[in-house]
């Protein structure tokens, strides 16, 4: 019986020797080994690219990070925190965190710290949009083992864009209108109507209903579209409802301390004014 052949044996595949060019001076000086040559590159810019990945966006964002004593108070930054916050190069240790926000937004970092402060596993978190963008800002208490301790408190770009790039370039806003288009009648015919003539616009459903002197008509805009479209020197949202033109107002009533206002249409319709919205009306109609 003749033997069984063995298989061949198969040696693996050479590894190229490292090339000297790989351990040259240039190849291993600190620029070659920063963390900006390690990090990994940028996808192609291009139309309708994908998000970022995670890893590129994670090592691209930087995070800003304050410590703060039991007052509130910064003990230290770290540089990025420093960038973010110092204006003028004005010096940050020891000044009130709150002092460093703008007055409408200290509530929400006052209530952040609070909210560190109280709960039990000592965090606590909340996005803020600011003019460098959305934010994420999280609060965690730490203890010290005293009664004093303190807050840690680290924020970052939420999304694509990264901390400290320019904002982005706002829309331009749209024109004022001059003609406001209502559907009048049968068929597929918009009517533009000059916007003196509208005396107050309602809401109906997701568009508008347009009252002039003689006929009311739909609308096929939002309400809030056409409010931002109207000149605010003669139209005002007096309602989440209603928007007036303050040139065809008859009259202002006030009952039980509730102000409405009479219109010029052809039912002389009466409208409500909510009490956000009184004082405004009583300027632009000096009563």
């Amino acid at each position: 019986m003749p033997p069984r052949a063995r298989p061949a044996r198969t040696s693996p595949a050479p590894q190229p020797a490292p090339s000297p060019a790989q351990f040259s001076p240039a190849a291993l000086s600190p620029a070659a080994l920063s963390p900006a040559a390690l990090s990994p590159a940028p996808p192609p810019a291009g139309a309708g690219q994908a998000p970022l990945p995670f890893e590129y966006t994670l090592q691209r964002t930087p995070v800003g990070v304050v410590i703060l004593d039991a007052a509130r108070r910064i003990r230290s930054a770290n540089p990025e925190a420093r960038r973010m916050l110092a204006r003028h190069g004005e010096d940050l240790f020891g000044t009130e965190i709150l002092a460093l926000h703008p007055e409408a937004a200290r509530a929400k970092v006052a209530w952040l710290i609070a909210s560190a402060a109280e709960a039990p596993d000592g965090a606590a978190s909340l996005v803020v949009t600011t003019a460098m963008g959305s934010l994420v800002a999280k609060v965690t208490r730490l203890d010290d083992g005293t009664a004093a301790g303190g807050f840690c408190m680290m924020f970052h770009a939420l999304g694509d864009r990264v901390m400290g790039d320019p904002p982005a370039a706002p829309e331009a806003a749209a024109p004022l209108l001059l003609k406001l288009p209502v559907m009048r009648g049968t068929g597929d015919v918009t009517t533009l109507i000059d916007v003196d003539e509208v005396v107050f616009l309602m809401a109906e459903g997701h568009y508008a209903r347009a009252a002039t002197r003689q006929f009311t008509a739909f609308c096929p805009r939002p309400l809030a579209e056409l409010e931002r479209r109207l000149d605010p020197g003669h139209f005002l949202r007096v309602h989440r409802r209603h928007v007036v033109n303050i040139r065809h107002v008859r009259a202002a009533e006030r009952a039980d301390g509730r102000w409405h206002l009479r219109m010029a249409d052809a039912t002389g319709t009466r409208l409500p004014v909510s009490r956000a919205k009184v004082a405004q009306m009583r300027r632009m109609l000096a009563v």
